[in-house]
């Protein structure tokens, strides 16, 4: 894959099925080695809930068998996973980073957290930035100018291919990718991850993914396709981290929504120079 990614674009001929088949063969792989990996996660590898604690009850949305529930609850067989997220040096991308980063350790320091191993933010702007001693990081280059056809998110499994050609993983990555290519299957858990506005409970969730807006009116009624009399959406702060001690929602709004604006205002609370937007 490396040898056909070097070739010129468009090929012998100027046909272009070269570059576009390149490009297919790093988003399916990466597709594949993402979903094993968070597949491994969801069977349940201990209370790594990064919102809340974890409840010890489980709701897989295949049965486990009961030879497997007794080996996840037994923390001496537990093996920890590794967590990778690809990122850019934007302000935007810097913010976010150091916000998850932030609740990994803190929720990787509670009783159970030795299940969450080791932690890389990939970043694919081809050179170090402000971050490197904050966040472990593995820098890689970009895709070349103009070749992500205006798809700029197809950096993200072109990342992955570079730092899984280079890193060292002595987690559960090795796991997954292996298991991805033998055709190992896994019980998912359906409840692994919330997305605010919509999904309202936190219930036994792991993690709270924000990446939608969340607008309601000042009686905390939904207000999504119109800004809203209280708003927060990361999109506002693409050029800057959002302020310290964000207006939490008014009454009525979901605990999802309110949990998350909490989280962001301990994390930009307690890290170094936020304002500074490093």
């Amino acid at each position: 894959m490396n040898a056909a990614a070097r070739k010129p674009w468009g090929g012998a001929g100027g046909t272009g099925r070269g570059p576009a088949l390149v490009l297919a063969l790093v988003a399916a792989g990466a597709f594949l080695i993402s979903y094993n990996f968070f597949a491994m996660v969801f069977r349940g590898s201990g209370p790594v809930l990064w919102p809340a604690a974890a409840g010890n009850g489980r709701d897989p949305v295949v049965a486990m068998p009961a030879s497997l529930r007794t080996a996840a609850g037994d923390a001496a067989r537990r093996r920890p996973f590794h967590v990778a997220l690809t990122a850019t040096d934007a302000a935007y991308s810097r913010w976010q980073c150091r916000v998850m980063y932030f609740w990994y350790k803190r929720m990787q320091a509670r009783p159970g957290g030795e299940a969450m191993g080791g932690f890389t933010r990939v970043l694919h702007s081809g050179k170090p930035d402000g971050l490197m001693d904050e966040i472990p990081t593995f820098v890689v280059d970009p895709l070349p100018a103009g070749k992500d056809h205006g798809y700029v998110v197809l950096n993200r499994p072109w990342a992955f291919v570079q730092w899984l050609q280079k890193a060292k993983i002595k987690e559960e990555y090795g796991y997954a990718v292996a298991s991805a290519l033998h055709g190992v299957q896994h019980i998912l858990r359906k409840d692994f991850m919330i997305q605010p506005p919509f999904d309202t409970k936190l219930q036994n969730t792991f993690i709270i993914h924000f990446t939608y807006g969340n607008d309601y009116s000042l009686k905390g009624e939904l207000t999504y396709g119109k800004i809203g009399e209280w708003r927060f959406d990361k999109r506002s702060y693409d050029d800057r981290p959002p302020p310290r001690n964000l207006t939490l929602p008014p009454p009525g709004v979901p605990e999802s929504v309110v949990t998350l604006v909490k989280m962001v205002n301990e994390a930009s609370a307690n890290l170094p120079r936020w304002d500074e937007g490093i």
